[in-house]
């Protein structure tokens, strides 16, 4: 059997897990600087935990497909670990669908307080220019 194409791909799974770990907590600390209302900063935080768990649980998976190689007997063995492979793909999946579905929301949400804070400036804007006509 040869180990070499899954234990490369075992590898640059985990270095991808490394690196997208370091570009979190890098994107943090940058957040984190920056002024930030209450509403943001929950969002941040919950952004930054919801990503470190999903990149931390890349790397897992990086060291179960590497470890797994080597796991064939017994067969219900292999079973068990394979099916709780699988079952942490699906919780990367469902954390990465929280995460796109937050982000939709929060941005949805400030791009609705935007329209409206511009509605009321141009309805202000053609208040000023009424009264001005009328002078």
């Amino acid at each position: 059997m040869n180990f070499w194409p899954s234990s490369a791909a075992a590898l640059f799974l985990l270095l991808c897990a490394a690196g997208l770990m370091v570009l979190h907590v890098r994107t943090w600390r940058r957040a984190q600087q920056g002024e930030m209302d209450a509403g943001e900063t929950d969002y941040r935080r919950r952004q930054y935990f919801r990503r470190m768990q999903t990149s931390t649980m890349l790397g897992t998976l990086a060291v179960a497909v590497f470890v797994g190689q080597w796991l064939t007997q017994p067969p219900w063995l292999g079973l068990v670990f394979w099916g709780g492979v699988l079952l942490l793909l699906v919780w990367v999946g469902l954390l990465a669908l929280a995460d796109m579905l937050a982000t939709k929301h929060y941005f949805g949400t400030l791009r609705h307080e935007h329209l409206v804070e511009q509605a009321k400036l141009q309805a202000e804007l053609r208040r000023i220019k009424a009264n001005r006509r009328e002078k």
